[in-house]
């Protein structure tokens, strides 16, 4: 099958994670994989990786993905391309795509993918009936979890066969197996003796770090914070960790591709977000062999069930209390670990790509099918 997928940008996003991990994994099936981005931004030298790995990449060279400009640039790259499957992530490309392909003589299957559980549109109750037009250019719509799922049925008030969940998949063993630094690699000011409990992702108000942040303030001192990710909120955070005295106990690592090492390095770890479409964080925590904690929200309760430790969300409080049982029992975090590692086997990359594949080769066949029937 001819593959495209089409993204409006990559950077260091849980999206943009699965397009690295899935897209090789299509090619490596004999598959032509390519992917179209609404922008040359290469945050990080991730479509340079992805060509690397034999995925073609291609951008529409405005870099504005918010213009609808963009779709007269898509609907002429899905003329000339003869693809069975077009497959689209994330607003406002899935705006642009559906009315490319309205305007397309000869249309490919169209497949979107649901990423999370809200999204400011959903708080304007007019964009009830624009979503409702938009989804219906989709043959399929995937969404990442059950959850995600439901609130979008809710949403578009529609219950259909095309809509289906398929679980985000992680390379398990790459986390699993990956090898630990010496915690003083990370920060010379490090010890066997330190504890450390690391949270990951941008730094925007869904993620909320400011909760694990201010847990910090009642753990014991030699407890330390490691924070991965960029974002618009980080001077905020940063200012936080001043007026909460923690300066030397909280840190900004930024932007980090040996995510995995570092998983295997920390003792904890943690997810406080506010909402998610699917932790992928937390899932690939828990490949780690590490307790993970999230907060008791949609997206992260599904993921980490019989696994992790739920805490309400924006609780600072009871996040520390789980943090310091954590810490001081053995016995308690041996079972969590376990429980945790346990869990991950559920989000194996290769479970993933094999449902995408079963999704696409039934909309092409239907297309083949119906191509030969009308003739």
């Amino acid at each position: 099958m001819r593959i495209l997928f089409i993204k409006d940008r990559i950077g260091p996003g849980g999206a943009s994670k699965l397009l690295r991990e899935l897209l090789p994994r299509f090619k490596q099936q004999g598959h032509y994989v390519e992917v179209l981005f609404l922008t040359t931004i290469d945050e990080k030298g991730f479509m340079a990786e992805l060509g690397n790995l034999g995925v073609v990449v291609n951008h529409i060279n405005s870099n504005k993905p918010y213009s609808p400009l963009n779709i007269f640039s898509i609907k002429n790259h899905l003329k000339h391309g003869h693809y069975h499957i077009v497959h689209c992530h994330l607003f406002p490309t899935s705006y642009w795509v559906s009315f490319a392909v309205k305007l397309l003589r000869k249309k490919p299957k169209v497949v979107f993918t649901e990423h999370s559980t809200h999204n400011k549109r959903r708080d304007l109750w007019y964009f009830k009936y624009i979503d409702k037009f938009i989804y219906k250019s989709f043959d399929s719509i995937i969404s990442i979890s059950q959850k995600t799922q439901d609130i979008l049925l809710k949403w578009l008030n529609e219950d259909s066969d095309r809509f289906t969940v398929v679980e985000n998949g992680i390379n398990i063993n790459k986390f699993k197996n990956s090898i630990p630094y010496n915690k003083s690699e990370i920060n010379q000011t490090f010890n066997d003796t330190t504890k450390l409990i690391c949270m990951a992702g941008r730094f925007k108000a869904p993620k909320d770090q400011r909760t694990v942040i201010e847990a910090m303030s009642d753990l014991p001192t030699n407890s330390h914070l490691i924070l991965l990710g960029e974002g618009p909120l980080r001077t905020e955070y940063e200012d936080l960790v001043k007026n909460l005295s923690l300066e030397g106990r909280v840190h900004f690592l930024g932007f980090r591709n040996d995510i995995e090492r570092i998983f295997k390095t920390v003792d904890i770890i943690v997810l406080s977000s506010y909402w998610e479409g699917f932790g992928l964080v937390a899932a690939e925590g828990m490949a780690s062999g590490k307790p993970v904690v999230v907060s008791n929200v949609d997206g992260l309760r599904e993921v980490v069930q019989n696994g992790g430790v739920l805490v309400e969300k924006g609780n600072s409080t009871e996040l520390s209390d789980v943090l310091k049982v954590l810490i001081s029992n053995k016995q308690y975090y041996s079972v969590i670990s376990k429980k945790c590692l346990q869990r991950s086997k559920r989000y194996d990359i290769e479970v993933m790509v094999a449902k995408y594949l079963e999704i696409y080769s039934n909309l092409n066949a239907f297309q083949e099918s119906f191509m030969w029937t009308s003739r």
